[in-house]
């Protein structure tokens, strides 16, 4: 099924922040991870591309999940201001 889509915001520009998480829980926690870890740049993310998935290994066994993703946000742009003459 085909993601839905939302309008986009007037004065808007979509932006991708490349960031990377880890956990020893498991993929998803990684990944929430990596967007908590992205909050001191990105305000508000509407959505996540996971670029890269590995893991550590401990004796055969699963250590540590590690994810690479690209988050998109929204920009807000400014609209020129006027100058009086």
């Amino acid at each position: 099924m085909p993601a839905r889509r939302r309008p986009s915001a007037p004065g808007a520009v979509v932006r991708l922040l490349d960031a990377a998480g880890s956990s020893p829980e498991g993929w998803e926690a990684a990944v929430i991870d990596a967007v908590r870890s992205s909050r001191k740049d990105v305000r508000a993310p509407i959505g996540v591309e996971i670029s890269r998935q590995w893991a550590d290994l401990d004796a055969g066994r699963v250590a540590m999940y590690r994810v690479a993703v690209r988050i998109a946000y929204r920009q807000e742009l400014k609209a020129p201001s006027r100058r009086s003459s």
